[in-house]
């Protein structure tokens, strides 16, 4: 018995405006990949299952959006009015610039300051669910991959035009990279979903690290021979895109024309890959820091006061964004790596059987029992 083909998702209503940009984003970047995938090899790719998996999810995200957002606007509005309070107390911790004690503020601007940053707090939240239905980033985690595979596909149409270069080779390759890093990122994501075991991430991060690892070599191949290579980049990427989408996540490149047994070795640059994730992580926590320190600037907090909390926010901070982003054992895994550079581990771990080991080629010590003799013989 054969069975019909899942019918393709139905556009939400029109009082779904966010759900209903994200659709129309997700169409026109699937047509266009399946355009490009055409024109490089003659392949065609399976739209229906694509736009499926890239469904709108958006209904989780905008709730955590607005759950963290109004939990900071509170904090912030909370900060406010206490400092407000302090600059008015006698022997209060913010003291005015000439000693003095400065005007209570009124209710009306303590009303006023509240609106303010729940104004600005909302236009925060309507611009950034906006962008991300534009860019149709309200997607199962585990599935993300899909957009970078669609980029490299992208890039390996722009080769086959006329005038094609160096500069959309190397661009071509960098979305390759980009599309194995992203594959090792949704790994982690896709074991949580069936129960975060740590048999389950070890089996779906080794198996991503393979397969990036297959595409950075096959990006290689670009120098020697570049439309081989164009045209492998191109079926790979959507190989890897329909699996993804069907949620083959063990099986990737397995079952269609590829070898059974993937490189066992990891992507050459995972040195760079983490330097990346610590540089963005560090740098927006400083940004936050920064703009923390100069609101309690202006409030009159004293340095002592503000040191301290610079100090202890960037850190934490930074290890809280890693955390939410690559999930906390991979957090653990980078904080790890910065400490191996800063020269806190010089010490390996196989020192010490090493040392045994030559000290049993060489004879060891002599046993306990027969230096008690010779010590009492002598």
């Amino acid at each position: 018995m054969t069975l019909a083909p899942p019918l393709p998702p139905v556009a939400p209503p029109w009082w779904h405006p966010l759900a209903h940009l994200h659709h129309r984003t997700v169409d026109r970047r699937t047509a266009t990949a399946a355009k490009d995938l055409r024109a490089a090899v003659g392949r065609r790719l399976d739209v229906g299952l694509l736009r499926r998996a890239l469904a709108c999810q958006g209904d989780g995200e905008l709730v955590f959006r607005i759950i963290a957002v109004g939990f900071l606007a509170v904090m912030l509005v909370g900060f406010i009015l206490s400092g407000m309070k302090g600059l008015c107390t006698p022997g209060g911790y913010l003291p005015t610039s000439g000693g003095e004690v400065g005007p209570c503020p009124t209710h009306q601007e303590k009303v006023y300051v509240a609106e303010t940053i729940a104004l600005w707090a909302a236009a925060f939240i309507a611009a950034a669910s906006v962008y991300g239905a534009v860019r149709a980033t309200a997607v199962r985690p585990a599935q993300k991959p899909v957009f970078p595979a669609l980029l490299v596909l992208r890039a390996c149409a722009r080769l086959h035009e006329p005038g094609a270069g160096h500069a959309e080779a190397a661009g071509l390759s960098v979305k390759a990279q980009a599309l194995g890093q992203a594959l090792i990122d949704a790994a982690g994501r896709a074991a949580d979903d069936y129960g975060a075991r740590a048999s389950t991430r070890e089996l779906m991060l080794g198996h991503a690290r393979q397969v990036a690892a297959l595409l950075e070599r096959t990006a290689d191949e670009l120098l020697p021979d570049r439309d081989r290579a164009t045209r492998k980049l191109a079926e790979l990427a959507a190989v890897i895109a329909e699996q993804v989408a069907d949620g083959q996540f063990t099986n990737l490149l397995r079952e269609h024309g590829q070898p059974p047994d993937l490189p066992t070795s990891a992507p050459e640059s995972p040195d760079r890959a983490d330097g990346r994730r610590l540089a963005m992580a560090a740098v927006t926590a400083l940004l936050v820091t920064v703009s923390l320190a100069v609101t309690t600037g202006m409030l009159g907090l004293p340095a002592f006061v503000t040191a301290p909390l610079v100090a202890i926010t960037v850190p934490l901070l930074t290890f809280l964004l890693l955390a939410h982003r690559f999930g906390l054992s991979e957090a653990v895994r980078l904080v790890q790596v910065l400490r191996t550079v800063r020269g806190e581990n010089p010490v390996e771990p196989t020192a010490a059987p090493e040392r045994q080991e030559a000290g049993s080629d060489t004879g060891g010590d002599p046993p306990a029992g027969e230096v008690r003799g010779a010590g009492n013989s002598a």
